[in-house]
């Protein structure tokens, strides 16, 4: 019984601690809630891009209410599929998103979408992704 126990704090260590390949590849830029923002736009595109490419999920083309033509990333498609939530060309939506450097180009990570009477949140308030509680950890040093 010793044993389990002991087994079961060492996993729940290597959960807690990120162990495992997943929290090393982490592609792509940190959020950075120096460089927040907030904004209200129109969908124009909708995209994924695919698990073997860095930074890999759905991605929003957004024009503002300012003129601008933003690109979003929202997150992993199979997070966004739990919540059964769809995004269409022409829908409105608010941003709330840090403004980052990706492949040359800016592009926002976005922490919270407001689409009406629905919000997505996809970032906690320090920005870490919350979708990395569905990504299996594997300890290390077993």
């Amino acid at each position: 019984m010793k044993a389990i126990t002991c087994l079961a704090a060492l996993l729940l260590t290597g959960l807690a601690a990120g162990g495992g390949k997943d929290a090393k590849a982490a592609p792509g830029p940190a959020y950075d809630r120096g460089s927040e923002t907030k904004f209200l736009g129109k969908v124009t595109e909708v995209r994924e891009v695919g698990k073997d490419q860095a930074l890999a999920g759905v991605y929003l083309s957004i024009k503002t209410e300012k003129g601008e033509n933003v690109n979003v990333y929202v997150g992993p498609q199979e997070f966004i599929k739990m919540f059964d939530v769809t995004f269409s060309a022409g829908q409105d939506v608010e941003v709330r998103a840090s403004k980052v450097k990706f492949d040359g180009s800016d592009l926002f990570l976005a922490r919270e979408i407001r689409m009406g009477q629905v919000t997505l949140i996809l970032r906690d308030d320090s920005g870490s992704p919350n979708w990395d509680w569905i990504r299996p950890r594997v300890p290390t040093g077993l």
